[in-house]
């Protein structure tokens, strides 16, 4: 039994590397400026790629991220008692409380 295991695990090792091998021996080498150059989320860079950047982007980023880990609370709480109901009521507080204080400031207007 431990033989044909070892022989099975040496045969996909050998068959992985075959793929590897195959897949970079027949893939296409392009060198060009597109394809090494940095791609900064479709702004045009200009000058640094550091300067470049817009804050913007990288808040709405997060408050992408935060809010997809609020739909994972909400899952949680589904198959749950009650103290982690409530402390997903205070994280959705939180969280509600910090998207106000964004809109209030004006961060989540969106200027190129």
């Amino acid at each position: 039994m431990i033989f044909v295991l070892s022989m099975l695990l040496l045969f996909v090792l050998f068959l992985l590397f075959v793929f590897y091998l195959v897949n970079f021996l027949i893939s296409i080498k392009d060198n060009s400026k597109n394809k090494i150059s940095a791609f900064e989320s479709g702004f045009v860079s200009v000058g640094k790629i550091q300067n470049s950047f817009s804050i913007h982007f990288f808040i709405m980023m997060l408050m992408f991220v935060i809010f997809d880990l609020e739909i994972v609370m909400f899952l949680g709480v589904l198959v749950s008692d009650m103290s982690s109901f409530v402390s997903f009521l205070l994280l959705f507080v939180f969280i509600l409380s910090g998207f106000y204080m964004e809109w209030w400031y004006g961060k989540l207007v969106w200027l190129v």
